[in-house]
């Protein structure tokens, strides 16, 4: 619920700080950040939040300034960003990365193959997930909508601060994805190939669920309908396509070994 509207007395920054993002944030869950941040008026949210308006230019010069603290409140309360994936879906990685070396033992006892299947089980299970739960995060709709208004080409509010906003965002959240799969690799005993290393695993990664998140809000029979592909010893087995792309990318950037 927004915060109620209330006499505007004299509060402390802080307060009227958090009561201003409080209401932002509501407004976000139920329409969205719109393309041009129309439906994010500082003055109507002066109202809903019931705060000082000099307090609110006070700390916001304009409205670019206030989108940007938005979108990093929505990240940082986002559990998903930090953890590099939501609780799904890492549970999916996790219970993909302790049967690892049972995959290796029972593919004909050949711990190359053994890797490649047990890789492809976190891959199928893990990305299959993903590509849908990312659509219900607050803060990765509010990224996207961001993305979409700098790469249109028309001015936006606060530009340039939005941008090194997503740079810095992009960067944090590939570092939290290079981790991930340090540990993925580590569990499964395959290496990166020599001269790329997990963050341009993770970046090339990103980009892939970027691209298949945008077609997939278009068209989700294309992106969605089940495709029966047999990848090795394992058989036929029923694969998300996002979850294709990601396992033919991780398989080029890594090495299983002898």
């Amino acid at each position: 619920m927004s915060p109620a509207a209330s006499p505007r007395t004299r509060r402390p920054a802080g307060e009227t700080r958090s009561r201003m993002l409080e209401a932002a944030v509501e407004r976000v869950k139920a329409e969205g950040l719109l393309l041009d941040y129309s439906n994010i008026s500082l003055e109507d949210l002066i109202r809903v939040a019931g705060v000082p308006r000099s307090t609110v230019f006070r700390i916001w010069p304009d409205r670019g300034a206030f989108v940007a603290d938005l979108v990093r409140a929505l990240f940082v309360s986002d559990p998903g960003f930090d953890a590099g994936f939501d609780r799904e879906t890492l549970q999916l990685l996790q219970a993909a990365m302790a049967q690892g070396p049972a995959a290796a033992e029972v593919a004909d006892r050949d711990p190359r193959l053994g890797r490649e299947v047990a890789l492809r089980a976190a891959v199928r299970a893990a990305v299959a997930h993903n590509v849908v739960a990312v659509e219900h995060s607050l803060a990765y709709r509010a990224y996207k909508t961001m993305s979409a208004a700098l790469a249109s080409g028309d001015a936006v509010p606060g530009g340039e601060e939005i941008r090194t906003l997503l740079i810095d965002i992009e960067e944090r959240y590939a570092q939290r994805m290079a981790e991930l799969y340090r540990s993925l690799n580590e569990a499964l005993g395959i290496r990166m190939r020599d001269g790329v290393d997990e963050r341009d695993l993770a970046v090339a990664i990103m980009a892939t669920i970027d691209g298949m998140t945008d077609h997939r809000r278009i068209n989700p029979d294309m992106i969605d309908a089940p495709r029966s592909v047999t990848m090795g010893p394992e058989g036929p087995e029923e694969w998300h396509v996002a979850a294709l792309a990601v396992y033919g990318i991780y398989a080029a950037f890594v090495e299983f070994g002898g």
